[in-house]
Order: C-alpha cells, then sequence, then structure tokens
C-alpha cells in the first residue's frame, strides 16, 4: 500500500474539482432559494375585505393576503364624478378573527382628477389579521 491509496489524497486536476464544487454549490443555492420563496408564498392566505361608505371615489380590492404577522391589499381608488378630489386617505381597519380592530393604516390620495383611476398597495406588520374595511376620510382619525 502506497501513500497515493489513501482515500483523501485526491490525485486529480484541482480545476476538475473546484468547478465540481461550484456546480454544486449553485444547485444547492438555487434549491433553496426555490424552496424559500414556495415556502414564504404559501404561508399567505386570502383575506376578506369591505368597502364602507360606497359611493364616490369607488374603492375596488383585487387582492389581499395576510399570514400570521403580516400581509398586503392591493387594489383601485376610481374618481367617478365629473370634479376633481383634492386629497384625502384611504383609511384600512384591520381586524382579528373576533372582529376586533388590531390596528388602522392609512395610504394618503393626493388628487383624482374627474375619471381617474389609481392603484394602491397596504403593507402592514399586525398580528393575525383575518378581515379589513377600507372607506376613504378627509383627515387621519
Amino acid at each position: 500500500m502506497s501513500y497515493d491509496d489513501f482515500w483523501f489524497i485526491d490525485t486529480r486536476v484541482q480545476t476538475r474539482n473546484l468547478r465540481r464544487w461550484l456546480i454544486w454549490f449553485i444547485l444547492l443555492f438555487a434549491f433553496v432559494t426555490v424552496g424559500s420563496v414556495i415556502a414564504i408564498k404559501s404561508m399567505y392566505k386570502d383575506i376578506p375585505g369591505e368597502e364602507i361608505h360606497g359611493g364616490n371615489p369607488s374603492i375596488t380590492i383585487s387582492e389581499a393576503k395576510a399570514t400570521n404577522v403580516n400581509g398586503y391589499v392591493k387594489g383601485e381608488v376610481k374618481n367617478e364624478s365629473e370634479t376633481e378630489i383634492d386629497g384625502g386617505y384611504l383609511c384600512f381597519l384591520l381586524c382579528d378573527k373576533n372582529n376586533e380592530i388590531r390596528g388602522i393604516e392609512y395610504i394618503e390620495v393626493n388628487s383624482l382628477a374627474a375619471g381617474e383611476t389609481k392603484t394602491y398597495e397596504l403593507k402592514f406588520k399586525r398580528d393575525n389579521i383575518t378581515r379589513f374595511y377600507v372607506m376613504m376620510v378627509e383627515e387621519k382619525l
């Protein structure tokens, strides 16, 4: 038995070893990244939302999801009148499963011309939100 017969002594060319380690690193990185994205996306659950005080402007909700620690709401605000709306806020009342208010969030709406539509996105960090209400207010409460 010679010294070169030991399993931990690699007599191959080192660039081949480096290439193999690089490929393994890239595959592991891709696997972890894809797995993390899938795991995070699967934790978001749909939450129902309602508009309070229907009328002008009309508020639509296109997507609303939450985890046990945070969430987001996306939608549109449309001015359906013939006059411009100057300022105001979208007020979101975030509620838990007992319909108790756990937080209030605002998005400022600077101005809406007649017939104009703007999109909004609210990201919040509140625990156990299962429902929300949205309304247009003149100033923050």
